[in-house]
């Protein structure tokens, strides 16, 4: 008896998503019996029929499915997928299994899919006679740009931007960057600099030498060896934790650079480009080379983002590296910072709510001619963001942004209202949060270089944090090399904050802004759909330039999203609960599935509609991390972010709950302010949909939403 080691492609996770609940089970019983005796009868191991490559080899999982793998010398077997009976043949008989010769890294070529693919009406092109999309690009060309020459025929024959994305879909990660960017325009050369290059291995690859191709980078970035039992099992029970860690080529360049950066970086891109994942992969990098004495600092808006990123960290390289990197939201940077400063028990903090309740409060009490929304905009955007301290520096403050202008009587008038605010807030011994990172960035400007507590900062969701978080994060690390990598889109801003990196000494320069184009996340047909939900709006690119989605695209198909209305609000949940039943019947996991709402009291009346259908469901609050196989997850639109799911619901979308009345300021009172509450508003419905991987349903009852489009 003799067991094997079994190693697990990533094209292994997106089929055993697909399972139904009932098999995956058994799929781990699989594994560890092919690690126990690869020998057992009950396994069937045996090469198919007619199959391409003659190293694969199909088992017997249970008598409805079977394992697709490749069988190495040394007892090392591949495992590609787990599918049903037939599919698994038909898929043993189309794929290949090569060393890439620039990598280095095993790759699965599934020739079969290319082949069906092109089969497709997406393939047809507009005219029989139209040339191939590569007909400039020489079979040599792809070679040397690490394309496998087995798929170059097939390229050929590619004459239309939708069979190319169609297309990517079953290429290895390296072949699928390089034909895209073939197909933008690139030339050969710069997709070699940019794509092909970074990728490459150092060493010299003999493709008959699996041994050493399976120490490589590349092969570890796409298989994942089995351990032992506790190991695999979390793997297989936390897939989309598990799967979500891999690099391709093009984010390995920015995450792993061959030299130092000479300064900050920014990286932008859409939902689902792998923004966070290069920060995580940075961090990693950074830490591997970091002197002793020095600290990584990684960074984000939330506390729920924060312990996210502590357990993908964790994910990625074990407890050891999370020890070595401090994992905070910025505000409890600020606080730390003011803590060590003057001590905790000093001061306690008020949320936003708080902050605006007290606004209101004063605002009727002194009869102002502002009413308290205005007043704590002007106090966080103006004030604290430019770190005011007197009447005269208020008077000289820019307003940019802001609307509504303000003659010398009228900033009079606002500044005794900041100054009884802040009284008060002194004498109850309080802060508000953003005024407490103006408090922690004044303290820190004050160090020098030997005082600063970190030698690099990486921060996500770079584009929700506040003016006064960014000269808090400027001066807790000395500007130098690597000093900070800044991830973010503007497009999903959902807190009311934006400024200019340079403005705060953050120098973006020679090249160091990067972008990210292509979603591995969701379905070109969730991707459009959610592209519509952002309208004409203008977006910043965090640095006093504009940024848009251009080129932004997906490689993944699936189902058009639903949109749909209903004539009431109780007609919408029921039709919640069959949707619900319908995703959960076609092998949809529970905790797989999301229902959103943008405010918590319908989120709990989808949840307690769900319950009272006897559906599994949990409503998820801020901070709480459901177990798994907890039941469908209920959240508002602002819990969701950071998340993803198989199958969302959105639901609610209509004209008393998105936008928000009470979030949006009146036209009338504020012009400007209120295009920007809109455009908030339309983000935080563009983070929603695109939380959804395969699945989409956007509902409402009575009249849709105006950000949804006429025609829906």
């Amino acid at each position: 008896m003799s067991g094997a080691t079994v190693i697990m492609a990533d094209t292994f996770g997106k089929s055993y998503d697909a399972l139904d609940g009932s098999v995956q089970p058994l799929v781990l019983q699989f594994i560890m019996k092919m690690q126990r005796n690869v020998d057992s009868n009950g396994l069937k191991l045996k090469p198919p029929k007619g199959a391409r490559d003659g190293r694969v080899r199909t088992a017997r999982v249970t008598d409805n499915y079977r394992a697709v793998l490749m069988h190495h010398s040394a007892r090392i077997y591949y495992l590609v997928a787990v599918l049903p009976h037939d599919e698994a043949y038909e898929v043993a008989s189309g794929i290949i299994f090569d060393i890439n010769k620039v990598t280095g890294g095993i790759e699965v070529i599934n020739l079969g899919g290319l082949t069906g693919t092109l089969s497709g009406k997406a393939a047809a092109p507009a005219s029989a006679d139209a040339p191939s999309v590569f007909a400039n690009v020489s079979d040599a060309d792809f070679d040397r740009l690490g394309v496998n020459l087995a798929v170059v025929p097939v390229l050929r024959e590619i004459r239309s931007e939708d069979a190319i994305l169609g297309f990517v879909e079953h290429l290895p990660k390296l072949a699928r960057d390089v034909v895209l960017c073939l197909a933008d325009g690139w030339s050969v050369e710069k997709v070699w600099e940019q794509i092909s290059a970074p990728a490459a291995t150092n060493d010299e690859v003999d493709t008959t030498d699996y041994e050493a191709a399976n120490e490589r980078p590349a092969t570890k970035e796409s298989f994942v060896v089995t351990g032992d039992v506790a190991a695999l099992s979390r793997i297989m029970t936390e897939p989309l934790s598990a799967w979500r860690i891999f690099l391709h080529p093009a984010q390995r360049t920015l995450a792993e650079p061959r030299k130092p950066y000479s300064g900050a970086v920014r990286v932008t891109g859409g939902p689902g480009t792998g923004k966070t994942v290069v920060a995580l992969h940075r961090v990693k990098a950074l830490a591997d080379r970091l002197p002793p004495g020095q600290a990584i600092l990684l960074t984000t808006y939330t506390t729920t983002l924060a312990d996210l990123l502590r357990s993908l960290l964790e994910d990625l390289g074990g407890a050891q590296l999370a020890a070595r990197v401090d994992v905070r939201n910025i505000d409890k940077v600020a606080f730390s910072t003011v803590k060590d400063a003057i001590g905790a028990k000093s001061f306690h903090t008020l949320n936003d709510t708080e902050i605006r309740n007290r606004w209101e409060d004063l605002a009727e009490e002194q009869q102002a001619r502002w009413d308290g929304r205005f007043l704590d905009a002007e106090w966080k955007q103006v004030v604290l963001a430019q770190d005011i301290r007197s009447r005269d520096d208020y008077f000289a403050a820019s307003r940019t942004g802001r609307g509504r202008r303000l003659n010398r009587i009228e900033r009079a008038q606002i500044w005794a209202l900041v100054e009884e605010f802040e009284r008060r807030l002194d004498r109850d011994n309080a802060v508000g949060i953003t005024q407490l990172a103006a408090q922690a960035a004044r303290i820190a400007s004050g160090w020098g270089d030997e005082a600063r507590p970190y030698r690099h900062i990486v921060v996500d969701e770079a584009q929700d944090l506040h003016p006064a978080h960014w000269k808090l994060l400027r001066a807790l690390v000395p500007v130098g090399s690597d000093d900070l990598f800044i991830v973010g889109d503007a497009h999903q801003r959902i807190y009311d904050n934006r400024t200019s990196l340079r403005s705060h000494g953050i120098e973006i320069r020679g090249g160091r802004s990067k972008r990210l184009t292509l979603n591995y996340r969701t379905t070109r047909q969730i991707l459009g759909a959610s592209l519509r939900l952002l309208g004409d709006d203008s977006f910043d690119d965090l640095d006093d330039g504009t940024e848009d989605l251009a080129g932004y695209r997906s490689v993944l198909k699936g189902a058009a999203p639903d949109l749909v209305g209903y004539p009431s609000q109780a007609a919408e949940l029921q039709a919640l609960v069959e949707r619900i039943k319908g995703w959960q019947q076609e092998g949809v996991k529970g905790d797989e599935i999301a229902v959103v709402a943008r405010t918590n009291s319908l989120a709990d009346a989808a949840a307690q509609a769900m319950s009272g259908a006897s559906i599994d469901a949990v409503r998820v609050q801020s901070r709480q991390t459901p177990a798994a196989g907890s039941g469908v997850h209920v959240m508002t639109m602002h819990r969701i972010k950071g998340l993803e799911y198989r199958a969302v619901a959105i639901i609610g979308v209509g004209t008393g709950h998105v936008p928000q009345p009470n979030a949006v300021t009146p036209a009338e009172d504020e012009p400007l302010q209120s295009r920007r509450d809109l455009q908030r508003e339309r983000s935080l419905l563009f983070v929603a949909a695109t939380r959804a991987r395969e699945q989409l349903a956007i509902t409402w009852s009575g009249q849709a939403s105006s950000f949804l489009s006429p025609d829906h």
